[in-house]
């Protein structure tokens, strides 16, 4: 099964639940802040207390066993679209996390947006040109798909000083914290590679700089891992 289905569906659509527009990322993935605010706003059902839920920590891992191919649950500190964003199964198990009623509320909204189709055509000359004008887009959208390619797969790759600003941490201290969750191999001295427990779950690999010398990166499946740990640990919420 497609890991990635419906995961960016409704992001070219605006979502509405109670007056309230949940705001999605790059990614598609939705933001819980907003739908907190759609549910009433109140603090007992604030996102940070509901990651901290064990039932939460476990599906977040079970998502990223899947293979999932973005962090199913980031939080972004800062700038104007600091929040909580997660993917649809999230925000679904969120909303039923608030109340079975709001849950309700959330997947009759999801489910009569994503339902949505275009109407088929409905004779020969039709059918002609739908064919003409979906390969229209195909090629107007190749140099998009190129450059997604190219440029945006290459910088899904993280770095450490990368991920620890994205939680709020120094590279330093989430190196520390990796240290103690045995992340990193000391059998090569003066350098920091990952273990290759972690390579093989897909968690990270490891680039050669410039000058030559081996620099860990972490995909976005091992982000993910390390967010969930840190906050399984009480690290950050």
């Amino acid at each position: 099964m497609n890991a990635s289905k419906n995961l960016i569906t409704l992001s070219s659509v605006q979502i509405n639940i109670d007056g309230a527009t949940i705001h999605q990322d790059q990614l598609g993935r939705f933001c819980l802040n907003d739908l907190h605010q759609a549910s009433g706003g109140e603090r007992k059902n604030q996102p940070q207390y509901f990651l901290e839920n064990k039932q939460t920590q476990e599906l977040v891992q079970a998502l990223i066993d899947t293979g999932i191919p973005v962090s199913p649950v980031e939080v972004v500190r800062g700038g104007l679209n600091q929040g909580t964003y997660a993917v649809k199964q999230i925000v679904y198990a969120y909303a039923m996390w608030i109340s079975p009623s709001f849950n309700l509320k959330v997947i009759n909204t999801f489910d009569a947006l994503i339902t949505q189709r275009p109407q088929l055509p409905q004779s020969f000359s039709e059918a002609l040109q739908l064919a003409a004008d979906q390969a229209r887009k195909i090629e107007e959208d190749k140099p998009k798909v190129d450059y997604y390619e190219k440029i945006v797969v290459r910088d899904t790759l993280l770095n450490a000083t990368q991920v620890a600003q994205k939680i709020g941490l120094s590279a330093i201290a989430l190196n520390k914290l990796l240290d103690s969750l045995k992340v990193y191999s000391h059998g090569v001295k003066r350098a920091r590679v990952f273990q290759q427990w972690f390579i093989d779950k897909g968690f990270g690999e490891l680039k050669q700089t410039d000058l030559g010398y081996s620099q860990p990166m972490f995909t976005t499946k091992g982000e993910a891992w390390v967010i969930q740990k840190l906050v399984s640990e009480g690290v950050i919420s």
